[in-house]
C-alpha cells in the first residue's frame, strides 16, 4: 500500500486542542507510514488578520491540493470566526469533495463524519469531583452557546449539580471561547469566587 497525503485543515499548531488534535493526527498517521500536510502552515501568517478570507484561503487551498483525504475539525475552523460560529465553519466545508473529506465534530449530510458523545466523560468528571474529591462549590466555563458539544458538558454539568443537592451561583458559570486560553473569563470566576 503507497502512503497517503492526508491533510489537516485550519489548526494553528500552538493552541490547545487544536495542538492536541494535529498530534494525534500526527501520531497515527507517522505510525503508519503516512504523511501530514498541515494546510493552516502553508499559508502565510497575515492571512490571520482576516478570518472570513484567511478560512476561504485555506478551503480553496485545500481543494486544489492533490490529497488522498483532508480532515475538517469544524469547532477548529469556528475559532479563526469572530463569533466562533460552527455553522458558518461546516457552509465552508460544503466546498470539500465528500468523497476524501472526513468532518469532525458536526454532521454534514453526504459527509463522512466524526462526533463525539460529550456526555459520558462530563458524568465521570463531576462525580469525580463530587462524590470522590467531595467538592460542593465547582465553577464551570463553557463554550459559546452555538457549540453543540458546550451545550451538552454544561447540560451535564448542571444535571449533576441539581442532582447532588448543589448549588450553581451565577458567578460559578461563564462562558469562554474555544480559539484560546480565555485568560479574563477564567480571572473573573475566580475573582467572583474568592477560596
Amino acid at each position: 500500500m503507497r502512503p497517503y497525503r492526508i491533510g489537516l485543515m485550519g489548526v494553528h499548531s500552538m493552541i490547545d486542542y487544536p495542538y492536541f488534535l494535529r498530534m494525534g493526527v500526527q501520531n497515527t498517521l507517522d505510525e503508519a507510514g503516512h504523511t501530514l500536510v498541515p494546510i493552516a502552515e502553508l499559508l502565510p501568517y497575515h492571512f490571520l488578520r482576516n478570518a472570513d478570507s484567511y478560512l476561504q484561503v485555506v478551503v480553496e487551498v485545500a481543494c486544489r491540493l492533490d490529497l488522498d483525504a483532508v480532515i475538517y475539525p469544524v469547532g477548529c475552523m469556528a475559532a479563526y470566526l469572530r463569533e466562533s460560529d460552527p455553522m458558518a465553519a461546516l457552509e465552508l466545508a460544503r466546498a470539500m469533495n465528500p468523497r476524501n473529506t472526513i468532518i469532525l465534530e458536526r454532521e454534514l449530510p453526504g459527509y463522512r463524519c466524526v462526533t463525539k458523545d460529550n456526555t459520558p466523560g462530563m458524568h465521570e468528571c463531576m462525580r469525580y469531583l463530587i462524590e470522590d474529591r467531595g467538592f460542593t462549590r465547582i465553577a464551570f466555563i463553557s463554550g459559546a452557546a452555538s457549540s453543540k458539544g458546550a451545550q451538552e458538558r454544561e447540560g451535564v454539568f448542571f444535571q449533576e449539580m441539581e442532582a447532588h443537592g448543589l448549588e450553581v451561583p451565577s458567578s460559578c458559570f461563564a462562558r469562554g471561547n474555544f480559539a484560546g486560553t480565555c485568560p479574563e473569563v477564567v480571572e473573573r470566576v475566580l475573582d467572583e469566587n474568592p477560596g
